[in-house]
């Protein structure tokens, strides 16, 4: 998917600390006029590929800065990565790249014109003008899913600023409100349109609909919702299936997530893997030189490596009998680093030419979710089974607690989530807990 500057990309520069007055300073810009630009089935086609490549620069650095950084699954790396210190010891203030919103406005703002415009564009089919509309409103959600997390209360824009001089400025929205008026209605409303025939997993499909409409029910405490969402993903076998194997496990993560170039074609993909959902691709001809991966520069090495694996996860990991353990850690330059998609030792000339993936949703993140959906439903068993499933391909399967070992259902959720943690840990916000708005929201 190349990327394309499209018509108003609106730079939002507020802090988190701004007020609602400050919100929209900076005038937008574009690189097509307004009047050339939503033409025909190539400029919506262009103009929704652009919200794929925004949300990828809003996650670049955010995917830990949101998630595991904010865990006890990494320590400080390198002296020299203080931004990243920061976030660890969960220090940030308001003028922190990990506390601006700017980003997700810029996602939030493109989704908003390609909901706008491609509907009054004339091309030759109805199925994939629909399919353009239930793309756009699928990324959109996610973003807003994002913010709320991260931010709590925020201001909701469902129409596209496309001259800041005329904009209005916004208050903050309820979170709850954010998510099921606006995420879960933009997610019900494109899981209607998205063509079943997407198999694309660096553009996200009708599984990575079900998959964040999934996750924001848990967020919700809608468990038994949760459920049947994750259960759809089970009617096609053919493209969604947990892998079976611990050779499968490392390729997905290595060589299925490294240096994938584009085929061009959106209905179909080089992702070979039936576990992973949707993924962040980089490829060098897309992001340009200065948009490559972190997956090196982030974590190898140890004069510019972020963060290392912390002794809390390490003590979680099961260094013996787990077969995941030598591929998620490796001990070099006096700590155990993040090996999970790397896979040995890379030149650090590397790190500027990245092009390492990022897993957002896979099929075992689903399953465990589910394990926590079913125990807070009282269906300890079945629970159960979904981490015996995950922990058999590691190897450690029939070390699965029973069910009459846990006595409360916190106690079966926390096993869950230690398992989870295993699983995920350096996939974003996989192996943590979201700890919600970050420090000076309000």
């Amino acid at each position: 998917m190349k990327t394309h500057k499209i018509l108003f990309l609106l730079f939002l520069t507020t802090s988190l600390l701004a007020s609602c007055n400050d919100f929209l300073d900076e005038q937008p810009y574009s690189e097509i006029p307004k009047d050339e630009m939503w033409q025909n089935a190539k400029d919506a086609q262009a103009g929704v590929a652009e919200i794929y490549g925004l949300f990828r620069n809003m996650l670049r650095e955010n995917y830990w800065y949101w998630g595991e950084f904010r865990s006890d699954n990494f320590s400080k790396g390198a002296p020299s990565m203080s931004d990243q210190e920061i976030v660890m010891a969960n220090s940030m203030s308001s003028n922190h790249r990990a506390s601006l919103w700017t980003n997700t406005y810029k996602v939030i703002n493109q989704a908003n014109l390609a909901i706008k415009y491609p509907p009054g564009v004339d091309m030759a089919s109805s199925t994939e003008k629909n399919d353009l509309l239930g793309w756009a409103l699928t990324m959109r959600a996610p973003a807003y899913f994002y913010a709320v997390r991260v931010w709590g209360d925020v201001p909701v824009y469902t129409e596209p600023v496309e001259n800041a001089s005329t904009a209005v400025y916004k208050g903050r929205t309820p979170a709850t409100e954010v998510l099921n008026e606006v995420v879960l209605s933009d997610l019900k409303r494109a899981e209607t349109l998205i063509l079943k025939s997407n198999k694309e997993w660096k553009r996200i499909s009708l599984y990575g609909v079900w998959a964040v409409m999934a996750d924001v029910y848990m967020w919700l405490h809608e468990y038994s919702l949760a459920d049947q969402t994750i259960e759809k993903m089970g009617e096609d076998p053919s493209f969604m299936a947990l892998g079976t194997t611990m050779e499968g496990w490392q390729r997905m993560l290595t060589t299925e997530l490294n240096n994938k170039a584009s085929d061009g074609n959106y209905q179909t993909d080089d992702y070979s893997t039936k576990e992973l959902i949707f993924v962040i691709h980089y490829e060098m001809s897309e992001v340009g030189t200065n948009g490559y991966s972190y997956m090196y520069q982030w974590f190898t090495g140890s004069g510019n490596r972020a963060g290392v694996l912390s002794e809390a996860f390490l003590s979680k990991l099961d260094r013996n009998n787990d077969r995941r353990a030598p591929i998620i850690a490796m001990e070099y330059q006096g700590a155990t680093k993040l090996n999970k998609f790397i896979g040995g030792v890379i030149s650090t000339t590397l790190n500027r030419t990245c092009e390492i993936a990022y897993p957002v949703y896979r099929y075992a993140d689903m399953m465990l979710l589910r394990a926590e959906a079913l125990a807070h439903q009282g269906k300890w068993d079945e629970a159960l089974d979904l981490v015996r499933r995950i922990r058999t391909r590691a190897g450690v399967g029939e070390s699965t607690r029973t069910i009459g070992t846990f006595s409360s259902t916190e106690e079966l959720i926390d096993y869950i989530l230690d398992e989870r943690q295993v699983e995920l840990v350096g996939e974003g916000a996989g192996g943590s807990t979201w700890y919600g708005p970050i420090p000076g929201e309000k």
